[in-house]
């Protein structure tokens, strides 16, 4: 049974944006663009194996204040894979599709870079490495462990099933899962982001994401907590009902951020903060930035 999406969903996909391209050694990285040139810049990067097509329903919504740029990393959604991925070239990903945008040139505000997930802490590599000002970070349930963390009770949430090709549309879209698996009620969000999720290959289809990312990115090795030092503002939004937010690392974040950075829970909200509470997360960004001034 297809759920009908509601109104304000409808509308919001409605948002003239434009579709781009700006080269960053040696591969294509893809980006949409909303909004007035006259307004600060605001970057949206996606999470794990995902791409910018999670911000469609988003983006238009915080367009009263913003420009808007969403991009897909490297290896993911309609960007160029890459022989090898780090964390700080994601990073320069990101300000380089700040740079095409033209949100380095405003003179109102410098850029914020908001990131869910994998892209909570490739925002912060972003802002960690800029050579040109930051406004601000925000992480949207993005975990920071604790030096103390028992990895051994940790499940693996990027999406490290190997690619293989399905016969046709339909069957490649009932495969479609969240990682980490989770219950969605917005199925309506599910159904149209698992549509920008595969595409046509080898006969059939696919999934976009490069499944060798995480492999070669040595993910769990990252520095992390490198969102502590940043020398720009830091927020933090969080799913109250996510497995990856648990009390221990909760604790440490709020303990381990600059004083007056705001931590901010979402009710009725897993780690997939977009699709179960979009409207109270536009909102939420709206209120971290506002505390910034």
């Amino acid at each position: 049974m297809i759920e009908i999406a509601p109104t304000w969903f409808n509308e919001a996909l409605k948002i003239e944006k434009s579709e781009n391209r700006v080269l960053v050694e040696g591969a294509s990285i893809y980006y949409q663009k909303w909004g007035d040139e006259s307004k600060p810049g605001l970057i949206l990067v996606h999470g794990s194996g995902s791409h910018s097509h999670w911000w469609d329903f988003i983006a238009p919504l915080l367009l009263e204040d913003f420009q808007i740029s969403a991009l897909d990393l490297s290896g993911m959604g309609d960007s160029d894979r890459r022989k090898n991925y780090e964390a700080a070239l994601f990073g320069r990903e990101i300000l380089a599709v700040a740079e095409d945008s033209g949100f380095f040139n405003k003179k109102i505000n410098d850029p914020i870079i908001c990131g869910h997930s994998l892209g909570g802490y490739m925002s912060s590599f972003a802002a960690y490495q800029s050579t040109k000002p930051i406004k601000g970070v925000i992480m949207i349930d993005s975990p920071i462990r604790p030096p103390t963390y028992d990895y051994s009770m940790h499940k693996r949430s990027g999406p490290i099933r190997k690619i293989k090709t399905y016969a046709d549309e339909k069957t490649i879209l009932e495969r479609f899962r969240l990682t980490p698996e989770q219950d969605c009620n917005n199925k309506y969000i599910l159904d149209y982001i698992a549509k920008w999720s595969i595409k046509k290959s080898n006969g059939g289809y696919e999934w976009k994401f490069d499944d060798s990312i995480f492999e070669k990115l040595g993910f769990s090795h990252m520095t992390r907590d490198i969102a502590f030092t940043l020398s720009c503002k830091l927020g933090i939004i969080y799913g109250t009902e996510s497995k990856m937010i648990a009390d221990e690392v909760l604790s440490y974040m709020e303990s381990s951020v600059p004083n007056n950075t705001p931590i901010i829970p979402i009710k009725k909200a897993a780690h997939h903060v977009l699709l179960d509470q979009p409207l109270k997360l536009v909102s939420e960004i709206k209120n971290v930035i506002s505390t910034w001034k």
